[in-house]
């Protein structure tokens, strides 16, 4: 893949704007390209928020299952890490801020981001004060946020879902409804080209049309719940009620969220995330979908048979895969054997020295052009979708095989389909990291096997 330098002029036309507000004086609010914004329309003093293990004093089960989560290594994902460095290569300041406004957004409000000494505001990510002192969002994407539109406030108030919370001597409480509904996490979980609006993360849009929205399953119900709560409530479709308390000390309540905000993020050590919440993921995936074969009862050697493989989403309230598509990969591995276990036929192997997966595999994922019209992983140099096979909530796809039998082949004939997951392509991580430096793991999300006689 060739390198590729991104033209200024094409990326960032908000630079002037970004210039303009710089001179108006400091104390302004200069966060475009981005659509943070803050309800005073000053920026924030870095002594309006706390740091994690502060909130974790009284919330202390809360901070313990945000502790090691994707949300606490927001800034500090490896993976994240590299692309955001290699856009501010590419595209400067301004293009690194844009990337940091949702993943450290408290340090892009208070100006800490960028060029300032790094503290708590951008190595704790997404930290408690973020969502907590988000006071609205704009809306600016059907109905929900993009490109981080939350509004922060920086006075005393904290924002939640409880109705009757106490103020405290650290801060008061606000009942905020926004808090129990999806839109608040839309504000970073859509992401359009800062200058060309290109959709390239979808997350939102794909929730609003499902079946989850229909039944009023919101974000939180499943992201903010452990996996087998997930599960249930995918199965049922019907939120669950989990109760425990919100403060140490507090009264026992009849629904207090989870903190452990996982997603499809396996990858452990790789990322600096937690063992368990690492195990929540790969238990998400594995919960996500389903797989059945439609075969032939009988196979003559020499001749074709044709398989079916039958793709589910039967629990995720979003596409499979989401987010980031044109990195993500969700593949079938199809292997049939003869009686004496050679393999007849494959598509969707992996090669062992590459990490590449077999070209002529079924894919889901996206596929994003330049503007030389030339495939990109990198979404800031986007200007065309060039291709996006996802498998929408609670609907199922079918992917159809001929197979030809060998006319040495003998039966019966086993026929096995994985669907397997990658948070991005290995040659992507080789070429960022170095060949074999970062190996991802690859999650087996369903397995289905049956015979051919």
């Amino acid at each position: 893949m060739r390198p590729l330098v991104v033209p200024l002029a094409l990326l960032l036309p908000a630079a002037g704007l970004l210039l303009a507000v710089a001179t108006r004086g400091q104390e302004e609010v200069p966060y475009a390209p981005s659509n943070l914004s803050t309800a005073s329309g000053k920026r924030p003093s870095p002594d309006s928020y706390y740091e994690a293990a502060d909130c974790g004093e009284c919330h202390v089960t809360q901070y313990n299952q945000w502790r090691g989560s994707m949300h606490s290594r927001a800034h500090h994902d490896s993976i994240y890490l590299a692309f955001a460095e290699l856009a501010r290569e590419e595209g400067g300041e301004a293009l690194y801020k844009f990337c940091s406004s949702c993943h450290a957004a408290l340090a892009v409000a208070t100006g800490e981001i960028p060029g300032g000494e790094p503290t708590f505001l951008t190595n704790e990510g997404i930290t408690c004060d973020v969502c907590h002192s988000v006071k609205s969002i704009r809306a600016v994407h059907e109905g929900g946020g993009a490109n981080a539109s939350i509004v922060l406030e920086e006075g005393e108030a904290r924002y939640g879902p409880l109705a009757d919370a106490v103020d405290n001597p650290n801060h008061t409480s606000a009942y905020s409804e926004l808090h129990t509904k999806s839109e608040l996490c839309s504000a970073c979980h859509t992401l359009k080209h800062p200058t060309n609006g290109l959709l390239i993360e979808n997350t939102y849009e794909e929730w609003k049309k499902s079946p989850y929205a229909k039944a009023g399953i919101q974000c939180q119900d499943c992201h903010m719940r452990t996996a087998a709560q997930a599960a249930e409530v995918a199965r049922t479709m019907t939120p669950l009620k989990v109760p425990g308390k919100a403060t140490v000390d507090g009264a026992e309540r009849p629904d207090v969220h989870a903190h452990i905000f996982a997603g499809g993020n396996a990858n452990d050590k790789l990322v600096g995330a937690s063992g368990v919440h690492s195990a929540e993921a790969e238990a998400r995936l594995k919960s996500a979908a389903t797989l059945a074969l439609s075969l032939p009862k009988s196979a003559v050697p020499g001749a074709t048979v044709e398989i079916e493989v039958a793709v589910t989403n039967v629990g995720a309230g979003h596409a499979i895969p989401t987010s980031i598509t044109e990195l993500r990969q969700v593949w079938i591995d199809l292997v049939v054997r003869d009686a004496g276990g050679k393999e007849v036929y494959r598509s969707g192997a992996v090669d062992a020295g590459s990490g590449k997966v077999d070209r002529n595999a079924v894919m889901y994922h996206a596929v994003l052009l330049d503007d030389e019209e030339e495939v990109t992983y990198k979404p800031w140099l986007a200007v065309e979708m060039l291709e996006e096979k996802l498998i929408p909530p609670k609907e199922t796809v079918r992917e159809r095989y001929e197979v030809r039998i060998s006319k040495v082949a003998r039966g019966p004939f086993t026929v096995k389909a994985v669907l397997r997951y990658r948070s991005a392509p290995q040659e992507v991580m080789n070429q960022l990291f170095g060949r074999g430096r970062f190996p991802l793991r690859i999650v087996d999300m369903a397995t289905v096997e049956g015979q051919i006689k």
